[in-house]
């Protein structure tokens, strides 16, 4: 199965357990985010990632080319708790 029909069953199921009006405000606050213009501004698959740093799980700031210098990495964002 590939990631994008991966991705539309795990919507279909959330949208299957929240109630008509929560799946409104979300679909609305996306179509809000596509309007913004951020899709465009996104950075493309394959591209280099800028030069950035953000604080880890403990608050420590932590540099991607600090990461980089150490071998491979992944990254990961986590949204939150809700």
């Amino acid at each position: 199965m590939t990631l994008q029909a991966q991705l539309e069953e795990h919507k279909a199921k959330f949208l299957q357990k929240v109630p008509p009006e929560v799946a409104a405000v979300m679909s609305r606050a996306t179509e809000d985010l596509r309007a913004s213009g951020i899709v465009d501004r996104a950075i493309k698959p394959g591209a280099a990632a800028p030069v950035f740093s953000l604080p880890d799980e403990g608050g420590q700031l932590v540099s991607l080319s600090d990461l980089l210098s150490q071998g491979w990495l992944i990254l990961s964002f986590y949204r939150g708790v809700w």
